[in-house]
């Protein structure tokens, strides 16, 4: 009788849980372990409920836009639980000279679709408004093989410095917690240089967009450019944890990783959980960041050293802020703000939960979010949780005036969770993909690889069980005593 086939997989966060689920859904006949180093599932989602606020201390959402995790919760039975931002606060401020300017209505991914709007705004000088208009008449870039750009290159080059400083730049660099004139425009945004090649006028291309989605609007289609889910992100974990048939297993770090003689009836690798435990693994699924999965790999095949040593992440961390709403002496009345680096500050953006969502923060109170840390600014992290939380009030109060003392706060901290796609992402993932090309069944998903964001991860996630499905084949019959092999404790190499 032939034996299963076993997949391991390596991170408990939303790539390995999907990719697990996704297995068991299109196969009965596979056997799928799910080794988490932490004590807990979901990597960087956490919610909590404190003195009736629901606090998402991670992402609160995904981008509604891409239909992958929108699609993964409707399969997992949570269609009835999808929720959008409120509608009545879907605007951003800016902060901006000491004050809150509201962004411009009419700006798609930064890049501005309508002129009156941004002829009122006080956020740029004459000058720069005119730079701006004539964005429609700068070249498009030829694009050369290898050839790479800055997303606050690619902003300055077709709008002027001040869109890429106080607009699109912080906005754009914000998903990453990172420095625009830092991260890819080819491999973060490859959607703007598309447009740039097709249209060849950005503002041109997103306002075709605005009138597909005024249209989508008018069908009754929500206009929500995020989604989330009514009891937290936490939700989305917990049903695809409860969906996987197969093992789970927390506090179980991955400290080891060898190959197998070709041919061996066990599998092609041998997974060293907490040092000592063996797991024989057909497929080998790794859904860690570049660091941990470099130092797997690289006793494997040295080329993996080189291969990953270019993925860069950055840690952040989030302060949590709750108030009596007579204390909060602002309308709070869109969801939350974002911080240009030029300013100076030392957040980066605020979120004001209960604008932003319903409820979520109980009558009469305010629940504000800050972010802290991010490329360049990781020494803020080095701060206590009660100096990171006198520094969010303080900071606050800059924008928002405050009458009186948070009733208490939360601090959530992200080690190097937050990918930077540098200048040559995508050549570092071609290398990449090669290295793993040479070995059979070897993945590698998650965040910060082949894109960014739950959505991501999702899509990268279904595509590795599907690359597994159509992988399988016929494996060597094992003996009984073969197969209990795997509960041995022995140490790597043997």
């Amino acid at each position: 009788m032939k034996r299963r086939e076993r997949v391991v997989v390596v991170g408990g966060g939303i790539t390995g849980l999907t990719t697990a689920y996704a297995l068991e859904k299109a196969a009965k006949d596979i056997d799928v372990i799910v080794l988490e180093a932490s004590p807990r599932l979901g990597g960087n989602i956490v919610t909590q409920h404190h003195q009736g606020f629901l606090i998402d201390g991670g992402p609160d959402s995904w981008v509604a836009t891409k239909p992958y995790a929108t699609d993964l919760a409707k399969e997992l039975g949570l269609a009835d639980e999808l929720i959008e931002t409120n509608a009545a606060n879907r605007k951003v401020y800016i902060a901006h000279d000491g004050r809150l300017h509201p962004m411009p209505e009419g700006v798609m991914l930064g890049i501005p679709t309508e002129i009156e709007p941004m002829v009122k705004s006080e956020l740029f000088t004459w000058d720069a408004k005119l730079r701006m208009g004539l964005e429609l008449l700068v070249p498009r870039k030829s694009w050369h093989d290898g050839e790479d750009e800055t997303v606050g290159a690619f902003l300055q080059r077709r709008f002027g410095d001040q869109l890429a400083d106080r607009l699109a730049g912080p906005l754009l660099g914000g998903i990453f917690a990172g420095e625009a004139d830092q991260i890819s425009v080819r491999a973060a945004f490859p959607q703007l240089v598309a447009a740039e090649r097709e249209h060849g006028s950005l503002i041109r291309a997103m306002r075709l967009q605005m009138a597909t989605r005024k249209k989508a609007m008018k069908k009754g289609k929500g206009p929500s450019a995020f989604l989330s889910l009514k009891r937290g992100m936490g939700d989305l974990v917990l049903n695809l944890a409860h969906r996987i048939s197969g093992e789970v297993r927390v506090d179980a770090k991955v400290t080891a990783i060898t190959r197998t003689d070709e041919g061996d009836p066990r599998g092609r690798f041998r997974v060293f959980s907490n040092g000592r435990q063996r797991i024989f693994a057909d497929h080998l699924v790794l859904t860690v960041p570049a660091a941990p999965a470099r130092a797997l790999l690289a006793p494997i095949d040295d080329a993996f050293d080189d291969a990953l040593s270019g993925f860069d992440y950055a840690s952040t961390a989030t302060v949590f802020l709750a108030f009596k709403r007579k204390d909060v002496d602002h309308t709070l009345d869109a969801s939350g703000y974002i911080v240009p680096r030029s300013s100076g500050r030392a957040a980066l953006a605020s979120t004001w939960v209960g604008s932003k969502w319903e409820h979520r923060v109980p009558s009469g109170q305010a629940l504000v979010r800050l972010f802290f840390g991010g490329d360049g600014r990781e020494d803020l992290l080095a701060l206590s949780e009660a100096e990171l939380a006198t520094l969010a009030e303080r900071e606050l109060a800059e924008f928002v005036p405050l009458k009186g003392k948070p009733l208490f706060s939360r601090v959530f901290r992200y080690q190097n969770a937050s990918p930077q796609p540098r200048l040559g992402h995508l050549g570092r993932m071609a290398k990449l993909k090669k290295e793993l090309a040479k070995i059979s069944g070897l993945y590698i998903a998650g965040n910060g690889y082949d894109g960014v964001g739950i959505p991501e991860c999702v899509r990268q996630a279904r595509e590795v069980a599907l690359s597994i499905h159509r992988a399988r084949a016929s494996l060597p019959f094992a003996t009984a005593a073969e197969l209990s092999a795997d509960r041995g404790s022995i140490l790597p190499g043997d």
